[in-house]
């Protein structure tokens, strides 16, 4: 029964301390509803165009506003062009493959530097301890390395020649 109060009590606390999105409408929320509609008229023609597919959402004030989809979520099965493809809807999850790793990170990145914890010329090796270099290392300098050298990709690290060799990629 105790663990049934402290369940709850963990619910209310995160419940308050994470507001829950709610429907509203455009007009409420303040938008121009003509401009949304002009914006709708644009997305179409680049689905038309041959985009594959466009979801958007607009939140504001913890209130979904706009939500929509257009085009297809799947278009190819494989290599082939599918007769029917599968449309997008608004609840349509798409494979976002690596650029998951920009979001993350971004998203990270900004919070830490808006908090104070690091800042973009810090040196990576402050943060991580094996930045820095070492008497066996083959390359040198990675102790120079900043982070803004990596958001830049500008941190001089070689190509790998592995990277095409599925044994040991």
């Amino acid at each position: 029964m105790l663990y049934l109060s402290l369940l709850a009590v963990s619910c209310s606390v995160s419940a308050a301390k994470y507001p829950v999105l709610t429907e509203s409408s455009p007009e409420k929320a303040g938008f121009n509803v003509e401009r949304l509609n002009q914006m709708d008229r644009w997305i179409s023609q680049q689905v038309d165009a041959g985009y594959p597919g466009v979801n958007l959402l607009i939140i504001k004030d913890n209130q979904i506003v706009y939500r929509k989809a257009w085009g297809a979520a799947k278009k190819y099965d494989g290599s082939v062009l599918m007769e029917q493809p599968v449309k997008a809807t608004t609840g349509t999850l798409y494979d976002l493959a690596s650029n998951t790793k920009m979001y993350a990170t971004n998203f990270a990145l900004q919070k830490l530097m808006s908090e104070g914890k690091l800042h973009p010329d810090d040196r990576i090796a402050k943060y991580i301890p094996g930045f820095a270099d070492s008497p066996n290392d083959t390359i040198k300098g990675k102790n120079t390395l900043r982070i803004s050298d990596l958001l830049h990709h500008s941190g001089g690290f070689p190509a790998d020649p592995q990277y095409p060799n599925k044994a040991v990629a």
